[in-house]
């Protein structure tokens, strides 16, 4: 059996980072079969707007829900403490996939930037944006963050360390250095089109609430010395510091 667990924890992991890759070819309608801007016949505006913004918000509740102290204690309930992370990575995948395949593409132009070079930064951009999320989450612990550490040591009979609160590398910039990089990749585009505003303004909202409730969660966590680390790092815009918008008292 442990060696069934540790097998479903790595599928997952895989599972997540082959999702990854074809979401950052979906948003540059990179050679992938299907794509952001990807046309399609017959659709509807107002029936593909409704489906896109359904698609997403069952994303963002999945996202905003499960990572929550309350809902883990339910969860594990039913499923085992070690898999608790890689299920939720295999549903977060799995909901994904569904965005991008199910996706209704709306292709009203709402930017164009034209002109080799300015298209070449902004792609290189986009780049930096989407390996500095991936860059980040090494900065904390990448193999916990997705559920492996947990199933190996479920595999190997060892006990979990628990994660502990450190400030590294991006997180020494801002405190949610992967959401500055997911809002990086949403919003650099040489061609913004309804369907690609649409999904990017409601990812950003999905990001901006998420990062709010986990802030919380990691005050819980960590107490004052999390407190002291909003005082000194902005939370995701660099060099910008925001009032908090929840009470931390």
């Amino acid at each position: 059996m442990r060696i069934v667990h540790f097998l479903l924890g790595l599928f997952a992991y895989i599972f997540f980072n082959v999702v990854f890759i074809y979401f950052i070819c979906f948003l540059v309608n990179f050679k992938v079969p299907k794509s952001i801007d990807a046309p399609m016949t017959d659709i509807n505006l107002f029936q593909s707007v409704a489906i896109d913004l359904v698609l997403i918000l069952i994303f963002a509740i999945h996202h905003s829900l499960t990572p929550r102290a309350f809902f883990k204690k339910w969860i594990q309930k039913y499923i085992p403490w070690h898999l608790e992370r890689s299920v939720y990575v295999m549903i977060s995948s799995a909901l994904l996939s569904l965005i991008m395949w199910q996706w209704r593409p709306v292709t009203i132009e709402f930017w164009r930037i034209e002109g080799s070079s300015y298209s070449i930064t902004i792609y290189f951009l986009f780049i930096i944006g989407s390996l500095s999320s991936l860059a980040a989450s090494f900065h904390i612990d990448h193999y916990d963050l997705f559920g492996v550490r947990q199933v190996y040591c479920y595999l190997r009979n060892v006990s979990y360390p628990t994660p502990e609160y450190n400030e590294k590398g991006l997180y020494r910039l801002v405190r949610h250095p992967i959401m500055l990089g997911t809002l990086m990749a949403l919003w650099l585009t040489p061609v913004m089109t309804a369907g690609h505003f649409l999904f990017s303004i409601s990812m950003s909202f999905y990001i901006f609430v998420g990062t709010l409730l986990e802030e919380r969660d990691l005050l819980s966590s960590f107490g004052h010395s999390y407190k002291d680390y909003q005082r000194r790092v902005p939370m995701i815009i660099p060099f910008i510091k925001i009032r908090r918008l929840i009470n931390n008292d």
